[in-house]
């Protein structure tokens, strides 16, 4: 029995020991884009045209002096996306767990019949023009704020269902019922039980929700032609296209041909990477420890 258990242990310790080498090479993995991203943000067109090196082979700051030309467009573009991604996420969370409560009650009568509408928009949708369509001449989003916040964006099927099965398997229904008891309405239940008891899985969801505002483009190119509404993704992809349009286009004047090879592309293009990751950068280790909970209990079945 004692050689069985130490057997046991020592099984134990080398799986822990091989899972953290895949780790240890899946963080590698993780990191040296990242760094190969800084090196040639800070090197040289005429360096990169070798090829990139993790180490900046001719050291040069001309895409964030290119980038610092255009300052006072890019910090109007990083403050609409904060409102946006504030405002968005903040609403995101507010109908997901809304909708995953009642999903979450079992005396619910129409449990199943939004259960089915959930899947189902899992499984089909109108499609890219169907909902352009409906956007623009239902909703008139384009070019307002709107289009980046409503199209696609306030509420996740899987999302839902992480909220639900967080609250099944952490929330006993006998408190539910202990506060109905005591004379709580389901609005008293959902603000004073349900949303403080699920601060985990309520960060994982406001963070894949931040992520998705933050990071979307696709929505101000379908609907946004103002400038003044570009967001920064949308921005930096504005402006990236229009670098290369330089590059590539036949221009007649010398001056301009000169002023167009002296733009900086390869790395202006890593150098606004690196503008459009530092907040989240920035904001993700603060919540890493509530994030990972929230993954965890979240993802077990109810």
């Amino acid at each position: 029995m004692a050689k069985t258990k130490v057997t046991q242990i020592k099984d134990e310790q080398g799986f822990y020991r091989l899972s953290l080498v895949l780790m240890a090479i899946l963080a590698v993995f993780c990191v040296v884009p990242f760094i190969l991203m800084v090196s040639v943000s800070f090197s040289s067109e005429t360096a990169l045209a070798h090829g990139y090196k993790f180490f900046p082979e001719e050291f040069s700051l001309a895409a964030y002096s290119y980038l610092w030309l255009k300052r006072a467009t890019i910090f109007r573009a990083y403050g609409l996306t904060i409102l946006v991604t504030v405002v968005g996420t903040a609403v995101n969370l507010l109908i997901t767990s809304l909708f995953a409560y009642p999903l979450s009650r079992k005396d619910f009568k129409y449990r199943n019949v939004f259960a089915f509408i959930l899947f189902f928009t899992c499984l089909f949708n109108g499609g890219m023009t169907a909902s352009y369509i409906v956007w623009t001449r239902l909703f008139f989003v384009k070019d307002t704020i709107w289009a980046y916040l409503l199209p696609g964006a306030l509420m996740g099927a899987m999302n839902v269902l992480m909220v639900r099965n967080y609250y099944n398997a952490n929330i006993p229904y006998a408190i539910i019922e202990a506060a109905r008891i005591d004379g709580a309405n389901d609005v008293r239940i959902y603000t004073s039980i349900m949303l403080p008891l699920s601060k985990p899985v309520m960060t994982t969801i406001g963070l894949f929700a931040a992520l998705g505002y933050w990071n979307n483009w696709t929505n101000g190119l379908y609907y946004i032609t103002d400038s003044k509404l570009f967001t920064i993704q949308v921005y930096l992809k504005k402006l990236m296209d229009s670098i290369q349009f330089l590059k590539t286009s036949d221009l007649t004047s010398e001056s301009a041909m000169l002023a167009a090879q002296s733009l900086p592309t390869e790395s202006a293009r890593m150098a606004i990477a690196i503008i459009a990751l530092l907040p989240i950068l920035c904001v993700y280790p603060a919540i890493q420890g509530e994030l990972i909970k929230g993954m965890v209990v979240g993802g077990v079945k109810g």
